[in-house]
C-alpha cells in the first residue's frame, strides 16, 4: 500500500468514527447542562431574606414515610441538599435546646442549654444579630412559642423548661410576628403579670385565633391560641400553621428574618405514633412549598429546610405481606443520635451541601449574607 493510499485509509476509517465521538460529547454536554442546578449569586449591596423552617423530630426515616403516604414531597423542589450531625457539647444525642442554639448561634452547648454557651455565657442568635441590622422577624410554630426551639432565638437560660422565665424574655425581645402555643406562660403568671395586654400597651395586636389574623394588615402583632402545647392534627388541631405562615410572609418586609417550627413531628416520635409523625410531616412540608414558592417569585431570598433531631429511632421494615407497604418500627420513644436532612433553594443555596455540622448552618447563613 503506498503512503498516500495508507494516510486515505486512515482518514476514511477515523472519519466517522471521530464524528461519532463529536456527536456523542456534545449530547452529553447538552445534558449535562440540563440538569445542573443554577446558582443565584449572593449580592453583597443587597439585603439577604432568609426563610429557616425546622422539623423537630424530623429524621430521614419521617420523610421517608411521609412520602410513601403521598407519593410527593415539596421538598422534593429544592435543589440543594446535605446531612447534619445534631451532637450536644456534652451528650451524642441531643435535645431541641443545644440543637437549635448551636444552629441560632453557631457553637456548640450542653442538653438543655438555651441561647448559652457551655460556661453559660450569652450568645448572639441569629434572630438577634439580624434584629440590629433592622430586619424585620416572624416565629411561627406548631408547639409552644415557649418551647426549645423557638425560645433559642430569643432566650439565653440554662433551663429550657423554665418557661414564665422564657415568656418574659419573649416580651422584652419580641418579633414582629409571632405564632403559637403556650398562652398561660404569658397570662396565669405565678407573679402575677399579664404580658399580652403589656404586649398590647407596647402596640402589638393580641389574637386569639389563628382565623382572625386573616384580617390583621400590619405588625406588629402576636396570636397564642393555645394555654399549652396546641393538639396533634389527627386530634382536630386546625390548618392554623398554613394562615400564620401566609401572613408572615404578606406582611414581613424585606429584609426579613421568619422561623417556622413544626413541632409536633416530635411528639409523634415521642409517642411511637407514626400516623401523628406523618401527617404532621406532610403540613410540614405544605409550609415549605409555600416558602419555596415565595422564593421563586422574589428576589434574595434563602430558605432553608432542616430538624434539629431525629426522634423516635424510626425504621421502616419490610411487611409480612411481602407488598409495597411497611411496618414502622421504633427504637425508642426519644431522640436519637441521626444525621437529619437539610434542604436548601434561593440566594446563597449552594453553599449548604455535603456532610456538615449543625454549627456549621449559622456560619453559612452569615456567609450567604455576604459576612
Amino acid at each position: 500500500m503506498s503512503m498516500s493510499s495508507h494516510y486515505k485509509y486512515l482518514w476514511y476509517t477515523l472519519l466517522p468514527l471521530f464524528m461519532l465521538s463529536t456527536i456523542i460529547l456534545s449530547s452529553c454536554q447538552k445534558d449535562d447542562a440540563d440538569n445542573q442546578v443554577s446558582i443565584q449569586p449572593i449580592d453583597k449591596s443587597k439585603d439577604l431574606s432568609i426563610i429557616f423552617l425546622m422539623g423537630d423530630g424530623m429524621g430521614i426515616a419521617q420523610l421517608t414515610a411521609a412520602w410513601h403516604s403521598n407519593h410527593y414531597l415539596q421538598m422534593e423542589n429544592f435543589p440543594y441538599t446535605a446531612l447534619v450531625r445534631t451532637q450536644a457539647a456534652n451528650r451524642f444525642v441531643t435535645g431541641s435546646a443545644a440543637s437549635a442554639t448551636a444552629m441560632m448561634c453557631g457553637q456548640k452547648t450542653n442538653y438543655g442549654f438555651l441561647g448559652i454557651d457551655t460556661q453559660q455565657q450569652s450568645l448572639q442568635t441569629l434572630y438577634e444579630y439580624l434584629k440590629t441590622k433592622g430586619y424585620q422577624t416572624g416565629i411561627i410554630s406548631s408547639s409552644m412559642i415557649t418551647d426549645a426551639s423557638p425560645a433559642a432565638l430569643y432566650t439565653h437560660r440554662p433551663n429550657r423548661k423554665n418557661y414564665e422565665a422564657v415568656a418574659l424574655d419573649f416580651y422584652y425581645n419580641p418579633p414582629d410576628i409571632a405564632y403559637g402555643g403556650g398562652n398561660t406562660y404569658f397570662t396565669d403568671r405565678t407573679d402575677g403579670k399579664q404580658l399580652l395586654d403589656s404586649l398590647a400597651q407596647k402596640g402589638f395586636q393580641v389574637y386569639d385565633n389563628a382565623s382572625n389574623i386573616t384580617e390583621a394588615s400590619s405588625l406588629p402583632l402576636v396570636c397564642f391560641p393555645y394555654p399549652l402545647y396546641p393538639p396533634m392534627l389527627l386530634d382536630g388541631r386546625p390548618k392554623d400553621m398554613e394562615i400564620a405562615t401566609k401572613k408572615a410572609l404578606s406582611l414581613l418586609e424585606p429584609p426579613f428574618f421568619l422561623f417556622v417550627e413544626s413541632g409536633l413531628i416530635d411528639h409523634g416520635g415521642h409517642n411511637t405514633n407514626i400516623d401523628e409523625q406523618v401527617s404532621e410531616t406532610l403540613e410540614f412540608d405544605q409550609l415549605c412549598g409555600y416558602a419555596l414558592q415565595y422564593a421563586n417569585t422574589h428576589k434574595n431570598v434563602l430558605v432553608l429546610v432542616t430538624a434539629d433531631h431525629e426522634c423516635g429511632g424510626l425504621s421502616l421494615l419490610q411487611n409480612e405481606s411481602d407488598d409495597m407497604t411497611y411496618t414502622p418500627h421504633y427504637a425508642i420513644d426519644e431522640h436519637s443520635g441521626n444525621m437529619v436532612p437539610l434542604f436548601a433553594a434561593g440566594t446563597g443555596a449552594h453553599l449548604f451541601t455535603g456532610m456538615i455540622d449543625n454549627t456549621e448552618i449559622h456560619q453559612r447563613i452569615l456567609q450567604a449574607l455576604g459576612n
